[in-house]
């Protein structure tokens, strides 16, 4: 009975989805609100469109969407949000929002939560910042995320956890490292090289990441016995790597701080970076704290 009902929750989000998609329009400030709405076939998640101010700081955006979720205009729509649940906190981490309820929450029944949850996912990622949200109610914790495509899954929905790492992105500005703490959600249950390596160059870091986000992964092994881990990489040929040894080490320092690796032996092109003109970042290189900028000594 469960599936049966995630299933039909499932259909009817699709069509919600595309439908709200193609009546989107340019303006930031008209948004789609959902619902539940009575149908001639029965109840399901529905939206009504509704107007917001853009300028305003993100989380007064999500507070005046989980308000606008209480007040359905149209006569057949209930709104997922009972009159004795409240809006306890809103926390932002980049893309990355979590809402907490009161304690009223945990009085919900399985279906009438996972439509709650749906219903104010659903609202917030009409916020173009937005890209997961996590809901919870009270002191109850949890790692699930909810984004556009986990949403849309049948009832064994995509279980994404957040992470934070510290990694050494390149100032361009005097050509040292400096840390950063970056936020990675994945449907992974850890960590990996590889995933910390896709995750510098996909954009979170901009021209700050090494090489400029400008190359490929070719590569990246687990750590082995000795912590060492393997990465081989595509940089265009054209692209001139003369000096840009602290791009190397922007990637040893930030896989360095991966659980269990203690080396990182890279190669360009299936080549040792010397080739390249890369002096000192032959074989395998440990974390370096030569290039890290004087406010991130020792971080």
């Amino acid at each position: 009975m469960k599936k049966t009902v995630f299933i039909a929750l499932t259909l009817a989000l699709c069509l919600i989805a595309g439908c709200a998609t193609q009546q989107s329009t340019s303006s930031d400030e008209v948004r789609a609100v959902y619902f539940l709405t009575q149908t001639e076939t029965g109840r399901r998640l529905g939206y009504e469109v509704a107007s917001f101010d853009g300028s305003r700081e993100l989380k007064d955006q999500i507070r005046d969407v989980i308000e606008a979720m209480r007040t359905p205009l149209n006569k057949n729509d209930i709104s997922l949000i009972w009159n004795d649940i409240e809006l306890s906190e809103v926390q932002v981490f980049g893309s990355t929002v979590v809402i907490r309820f009161s304690d009223e929450f945990e009085k919900l029944s399985v279906i009438e939560a996972s439509l709650l949850s749906s219903g104010v996912t659903l609202s917030l990622m009409e916020i173009s910042q937005i890209r997961y949200v996590r809901v919870i109610g009270g002191e109850a914790g949890g790692t699930v995320f909810m984004g556009n495509q986990s949403i849309l899954l049948d009832d064994e929905d995509l279980r994404l956890s957040a992470f934070e790492i510290g990694v050494y992105p390149v100032s361009r500005e005097d050509n040292n490292l400096f840390s950063y703490q970056m936020r990675i959600v994945t449907e992974e249950e850890k960590i990996t090289p590889l995933i910390v390596l896709k995750e510098m160059i996909s954009g979170q870091l901009g021209v700050t990441a090494p090489f400029d986000g400008r190359m490929d992964i070719r590569s990246v092994s687990a750590p082995n016995q000795d912590g060492l881990v393997r990465a081989d990489l595509y940089v265009p040929v054209e692209m001139d790597l003369t000096g840009r040894e602290v791009d190397i080490f922007s990637i040893v320092d930030s896989l360095c701080s991966c659980r269990g690796v203690t080396a990182v032996n890279v190669t360009i092109n299936g080549r040792v970076p010397s080739e390249r003109n890369l002096k000192g970042c032959d074989g395998p290189l440990a974390f370096n704290s030569e290039f890290l900028g004087e406010s991130d000594f020792g971080q």
